[in-house]
């Protein structure tokens, strides 16, 4: 292996270094999100969580940049989450596209970073069905699992549950 040091020393090099980072990833591969439609002020928001280390690995490989400062993020940081989330994630109302676009960044926990979207619903007249695509990371992980909470006036009326093999969800209302 390395030459002029021992093989004892060799394994402590190995156990000491290099085991603790192979090993720091979680096992975990999941995001979890709220969808908050609220049908008079005719308005939906889209918090999305995501392990930071996990989706920075992901955006760096489609969009090269600079380390992300999620207190200060750049331009660049935030055209590249928007970009990526609105190609990962679809909902429909009604067989109409919600629109999307990126309202705010944020850490909420030690490796969790938040992802919010606005959209306007004022051209939708009613809420009869939801269809949402969300494929979120998983082209980097196979055990990748995507979570949504739905609320319709702040009242929950569904989670739906997305993995590689089931992408696509809908809930008649």
């Amino acid at each position: 292996m390395l030459k002029g040091i021992n093989y004892k020393k060799q394994v402590a090099l190995l156990i000491v270094f290099v085991l603790p980072i192979v090993g720091y990833g979680h096992p975990i591969k999941i995001t979890t999100g709220r969808l908050d439609i609220d049908s008079k002020e005719k308005k939906c928001r889209l918090a999305l969580n995501f392990f930071a280390d996990d989706f920075e690995s992901v955006l760096i490989k489609v969009y090269p940049q600079q380390e992300f400062d999620y207190k200060q993020p750049s331009v660049e940081m935030k055209q590249s989450i928007e970009h990526y989330v609105l190609n990962a994630f679809y909902l429909m109302i009604n067989k109409k596209n919600v629109e999307f676009s990126l309202d705010f960044i944020t850490i909420i926990e030690d490796n969790v970073c938040q992802v919010n979207f606005i959209a306007d619903l004022k051209s939708m007249d009613d809420f009869e069905k939801i269809t949402i695509k969300n494929i979120l990371l998983f082209e980097a992980y196979s055990k990748q699992s995507n979570i949504i909470h739905l609320f319709i006036d702040k009242k929950r009326v569904g989670i739906m549950q997305f993995y590689p093999a089931i992408p696509v969800r809908s809930l008649s209302l």
